[in-house]
């Protein structure tokens, strides 16, 4: 009886991994002009650079739609390094169907943290959305 429930067990686990996710050509993403990049003000009121550094993209085909992983890199850059700060940032990945109707969202929102003497400060920030077919993908900084 023992070996037969680990007979199904074996079974059940080794066709597990026959499903595996179609990788596909990412759609395309753009960010809206003035969300690529912009100045906020600190905690401490002093101006800040963010923008995007780079970002990575993994898609694969589930059902009607893509599921995009997106690896984003957020640069910021100061002048004044004499001290800790924070800069407040809000990075909003969004998918759109055909008809440029939203589709899905991923915000994320924290304050970078600014080490005293560092001017150039990274951040990765892994998100995800899935996006229509025929769809597209925006990525913005607020």
């Amino acid at each position: 009886m023992f070996k037969t429930y680990i007979g199904i067990l074996l079974i059940v686990l080794s066709s597990c991994s026959t499903f595996k996710k179609e990788v596909v050509n990412c759609p395309s993403i753009t960010s809206p002009k003035g969300t690529e990049e912009i100045i906020v003000n600190s905690q401490n009121n002093l101006p800040v650079y963010i923008g995007f550094r780079g970002i990575e993209l993994t898609c694969v085909k589930n059902g009607s739609y893509i599921d995009m992983e997106a690896v984003v890199n957020i640069r910021s850059i100061r002048n004044n390094i004499n001290e800790d700060d924070y800069a407040p940032i809000k990075i909003s990945l969004v998918s759109i169907d055909d008809s440029n109707k939203e589709y899905d969202r991923d915000d994320f929102k924290y304050s970078q943290f600014l080490l005293n003497g560092k001017r150039i400060i990274d951040r990765i920030t892994k998100m995800n959305v899935e996006v229509p077919n025929k769809g597209k993908v925006l990525i913005g900084i607020k």
